[in-house]
């Protein structure tokens, strides 16, 4: 009998819907699967939708807003649309599985990668995307690179994935670990650290005391990187479980990155990431990110190399929960053991804590999870009816909504445990730098046990720093601003009611957790009245323009450095360093050493002197290790050592071209331009840039750390400082108010805390303010003067520069020594030089 082939139909391709809404409007009819998605998550998928042809879109949505959600459609339209290999990304196993298990509620099809394997067939033969996590997708050995490069990637928490691509470029060991290599890799640094003359520091950081990081200079990286290399082979890097990811990356470049030493180990990672150096980031493909709201770009441009070519963020109050902050600094002894315990004998609570170090401090009420543990047991705490549930180093990915849980308690600001992170914040203060991470990273705590618009819960802050940081106008800006408003009401309240005892604590706890009518009135009627003053935000705003280009320039020396070129990396720094000092000192002095390096691995000593000595000037010369470069000179007398003055003079007069003695000397007098007028962020940096040049350790603490004075100028020689209040916003009708005074003497605290060895000469008010007000009381140690006797200081010096310079190249040297010695450069004699008046002197006489 013959086959009738006529009878069957076509195999038509059938057209998959590519547009996301459509998409879920096709979802098969399951029990898990929403009824209907929200309006924001509408708004971002049509939004998405009209972008999805570009290479770069960000999509930022509130802590508990659907992220997840919006980005399974959005992978299931670019498998629609045909894209090979779409992948979704997480930041690790426990949320693949919770996005797989969302995925599968909804009834869209898809793999999963985890511990090397895929758990079905589907991603690998094109029907399907793949969940896996930014490890499996960015280590050096990644299989799906290999095999399946995708076309397409969705980065999930992307606003917290710095240190998840960091991590795959670093190569951390340690004693515990490696014991016989880390002994070879110390030994190796022994010669380099006593040429520096920083070798017990160097033993302290081996030996794990005082918590000691050391960062080797980066001359000793370049000189040591084919020994190292060696070493690591000999001990079969290459084949340790761990180890073989980043070392694939480093090894042929391991001279152009950072080593560090401390705790017992030692890790190396590149001073910048060179994320355009990734593959799956460089080449033009589809990325897609979902993200937090992100009041700074600058940790996104960190991480992924580049600016979003779109920014997707919809208004909507889907997870603006209610929330009341209670900082623990206002309860009488702190809030510890006892005080956590007597709230969650009523209420469960989660406590996070920045490590396992510090969570030894609450065994009473339990341990952290193991990791394999992790998410039984916080399965377990959803389930339970009371309890504390112990989060260690982990802001993200952990939802406990509704009653759940009601109750958190955020000990300290959630750092990052590396070496690099570690030095950077607590040896060289780079406060900005990490400001706007630490927001980040606050907000996902904030919205763990806040998940929807109808949800409530009560924050206990506790922790001197975190308490610190809070309170800070500039921190608190980079925060959600229903966020900042909490944390406004909440200090209100907690003074207004007087929460200062325990007692009185888990008694507002209960009222909110209660429900109180009184309370809910109250939240409802002033939580929109706790908004920062503007000023104050639009500061902040430029601050944040400013770190931003310094995320783009870093991401541009990164990648050339990456491929060898020296010259261009360190034009990519040079270009930009000097508009960063006005913003972020101490982060213009960490780019100073990398720029430093630059001309050091090119063999211009000299200008790697100059940018390591405005790198210790910066950074303070006490923290950073660097090699000082002399100029050697035949003449008699010539290599006796400058002061610190002199030597900022040599670094300018010393060139041997005049183009670059010209080119130096602009770049500094730009610096200083607004002493003749300008904003108070330009007159701090130009007040700060002053102080640099004449040699003194000069800092900005209230930009550069939130806390202190504006500018302090110190002698770490003579022991002597004096901090300074910038008000030159005020004219002579204005006065120096008594909330101005208020602060003055709360700086002078600081200062005396910080400074507890040296001479304070008194805080000075610059300011053109005509009088004090009455009803202040300045002590007798604070002053006045006005902005522009510094730009006739500043005048003097550039003067003595031009008249020293114009001197024989072999007389400069001892015009050098002897205008430097000088005692009129002296802060005490300067002091006076800056016609300073008590500001006792500007206040009314009283009738």
């Amino acid at each position: 009998m013959d086959m009738d082939f006529s009878k069957l139909g076509s195999l038509a391709d059938q057209k998959l819907p590519t547009d996301p809404i459509r998409i879920f409007e096709s979802l098969p009819n399951l029990p898990g699967t929403p009824n209907d998605i929200w309006r924001g998550q509408t708004e971002a998928l049509s939004q998405w939708n009209d972008n999805r042809s570009q290479n770069d879109v960000l999509i930022e949505l509130n802590t508990g807003a659907g992220k997840t959600l919006v980005g399974l459609l959005i992978a299931q339209s670019l498998v629609n649309e045909g894209l090979q290999n779409v992948v979704y990304v997480c930041a690790t196993i426990d949320l693949v599985e919770q996005t797989s298990a969302e995925a599968s509620r909804i009834g869209i099809q898809h793999t999963t990668r985890v511990a090397g394997g895929y758990n079905n067939d589907l991603f690998e033969s094109g029907k399907a995307f793949c969940i896996t996590t930014y490890h499996a997708l960015f280590n050096g050995l990644s299989s799906i690179r290999k095999n399946h490069f995708p076309e397409a990637v969705i980065f999930d928490d992307a606003h917290v994935s710095e240190n998840m691509i960091r991590s795959a470029m670093t190569l951390s060991f340690s004693e515990h670990t490696h014991e016989d290599m880390f002994e070879e890799v110390a030994s190796l640094f022994d010669p380099h650290f006593r040429e520096l003359g920083r070798h017990g520091e160097f033993s302290n950081a081996l030996k794990g005391e005082h918590s000691k990081i050391v960062m080797a200079a980066p001359g000793g990286m370049q000189k040591y990187s084919e020994q190292l290399l060696e070493i690591l082979n000999r001990h079969n890097i290459g084949g340790d479980k761990d180890l073989k990811y980043p070392f694939s990356y480093l090894q042929d470049r391991l001279n152009r990155c950072a080593i560090f030493f401390g705790n017992k180990g030692c890790e190396i990672t590149p001073p910048f990431l060179p994320s355009l150096r990734i593959d799956c980031l460089e080449r033009p493909l589809r990325r897609v990110y979902l993200s937090a709201t992100l009041k700074s770009k600058a940790d996104f441009v960190r991480a992924y190399g580049r600016m979003p070519d779109a920014t997707i963020g919809p208004k909507n109050d889907a997870g603006n929960g209610e929330r009341l902050v209670l900082f623990g600094s206002k309860i009488e002894g702190g809030v510890g053991v006892k005080e956590v315990e007597a709230i969650s004998g009523q209420h469960k609570v989660v406590l996070a804590t920045p490590s396992y170090f510090s969570a030894h401090h609450w065994d009473a009420l339990g341990k952290p999870p193991k990791p394999a543990n992790f998410s039984s047991e916080l399965q377990d705490f959803r389930e339970a009816k009371e309890g504390v549930f112990i989060l260690v180093q982990r802001v993200d990915g952990i939802d406990l909504p509704h009653n759940t849980c009601r109750v958190m308690v955020i000990e300290n600001l959630p750092r990052g445990g590396s070496l690099l992170e570690r030095y950077q914040w607590e040896f060289l203060n780079m406060r900005n730098l990490f400001a706007s991470k630490m927001a980040n990273r606050l907000a996902q705590l904030f919205g763990r046990i806040n998940r929807g618009r109808n949800d409530y819960g009560v924050f206990i802050i506790t922790g001197n720093e975190l308490n610190t940081w809070l309170k800070n106008d500039r921190n608190l800006a980079l925060l959600p601003e229903l966020l900042q408003q909490q944390i406004k009401l909440g200090d209100l309240v907690q003074d207004g009611m007087a929460v200062t005892s325990a007692e009185k604590l888990t008694q507002i706890v209960n009222a909110v957790l209660g429900r109180d009518a009184a309370w809910l009135k109250y939240y409802g009627d002033n939580i929109q009245k706790g908004s920062l003053e503007d000023e104050k935000e639009d500061r902040a705003n430029r601050v944040e323009e400013r770190l931003t280009a310094a995320a783009v320039a870093e991401s541009e020396h990164a990648c050339l450095l990456w491929d060898g070129d020296l010259e261009g990396a360190g034009r990519a720094l040079d270009r930009i360093i000097e508009d960063t000092n006005r913003a972020d000192t101490p982060l213009a002095g960490w780019h100073s050493i990398w720029l430093g390096s630059c001309y050091e691995g090119m063999g211009s000593r000299e200008n790697a002197a100059i940018a390591y000595q405005r790198a210790k000037n910066r950074l303070g010369s006490g923290n950073v290790y660097l090699p000082l470069y002399t100029r050697v000179c035949d003449a008699k007398g010539q290599d006796e050592p400058f002061n610190d003055f002199g030597e900022v003079l040599d670094s300018i007069i010393g060139y041997d071209s005049e183009d670059k003695f010209e080119k130096e000397l602009n770049t500094r007098i730009k610096g200083m331009r607004a002493l003749d007028g300008g904003s108070s962020a330009e007159v701090e940096a130009a007040l700060r840039e002053l102080g640099d040049l004449l040699g003194f350790d000069s800092t900005r603490p209230d930009n550069d750390q939130g806390l202190g004075p504006d500018v302090i100028w110190a002698d770490d020689h003579s022991e002597v400082l004096i901090p300074f209040e910038l008000k030159t916003d005020k004219t002579m009708e204005s006065v120096i108010s008594k909330k101005d005074v208020g602060q003055g003497h709360q700086h002078q605290e600081w200062v005396a805390d910080n400074y507890h060895k040296f001479e304070n000469l008194g805080l000075v008010y610059v300011s053109a303010a005509g009088s004090c007000d009455a009803t202040a009381s300045p002590s007798e140690d604070m002053y006045q003067c006005d902005l522009r006797a510094f730009a006739t200081l500043r005048d003097q010096v550039l003067s003595m520069i031009r008249d020293i310079r114009n001197r024989l190249p072999l007389e400069r040297a001892n015009f050098i020594r002897e205008s430097s010695s000088d005692d009129r450069w002296l802060l005490n004699h300067l002091f006076d030089a800056i016609d300073t008046v008590p500001l006792r002197s500007r206040q009314p006489a009283k009738k």
